[in-house]
């Protein structure tokens, strides 16, 4: 039996999916369009039994962690979904406390409360699982690694991390993820967020993205 449509999803052909991934995302630019790339490309599993699905964020609603979740928990809560269907919130370490002033182990504590919801947080923000797809964290020296998780402002719109994510893939980074860059490497990327995650955290204390759990769930077999 079709899905019905739901008014918070992007249109696409989660009607006739066994399983859906709802997404909820922080950011409002880079995050959206790389899913967007990703489900249109030939590494997702497209054989019916999985889609991808990006809430829509209404207007004037705050973008922080703890509005971001509310999102999904709406949709979960008004919509008919599946047991097996799964929701990920999408966020960022940056500035959680010193911006946001919320406790992240109660957000992580929230999310477990909920069946079939997940976390997916980069460390200190969506751009590290970028330079993943592209260099090995562990080429970069101790102060190095110190700037990228510090992420402080360079520029009106820019932080450290998009220029060095600018400067290694040879142009500048404007937040929006090139998909013929990225999406080959996809699997070198989740190895080595992989490598990253070895304590088997809730989230990454350190640089890393938890993306990979999602993303791997994603590609064809």
């Amino acid at each position: 039996m079709p899905r019905e449509p739901i008014p918070l999803i992007r249109e696409g052909g989660f009607k006739e999916a066994e399983k859906l991934f709802i997404l909820s995302y922080e950011g409002t630019v880079s995050e959206k369009k790389y899913f967007e790339d990703f489900r249109k490309s030939d590494i997702f599993n497209d054989s019916g039994l999985i889609e991808t699905i990006s809430l829509k964020r209404p207007k004037n609603k705050g973008s922080d962690p703890i509005n971001v979740k509310k999102l999904l928990q709406k949709a979960k809560r008004e919509y008919r979904f599946k047991d097996t269907d799964e929701f990920w919130l999408i966020i960022d370490r940056d500035d959680w406390e010193s911006i946001h002033n919320h406790s992240f182990e109660s957000l992580v504590l929230d999310c477990k409360a909920e069946s079939n919801f997940f976390l997916a947080m980069s460390n200190p923000c969506f751009e590290i699982w970028l330079i993943l797809h592209l260099k090995d964290i562990n080429d970069f020296s101790d102060v190095e690694k110190q700037e990228l998780l510090k992420n402080p402002k360079v520029g009106s719109s820019k932080n450290h991390i998009d220029k060095v994510l600018g400067d290694i893939q040879g142009r500048g980074y404007k937040k929006r993820p090139n998909p013929t860059i990225f999406l080959p490497k996809t699997r070198v990327a989740i190895n080595r967020a992989k490598e990253l995650d070895n304590k088997k955290e809730d989230y990454p204390s350190g640089l890393g993205s938890h993306i990979y759990k999602l993303v791997e769930k994603l590609l064809i077999e």
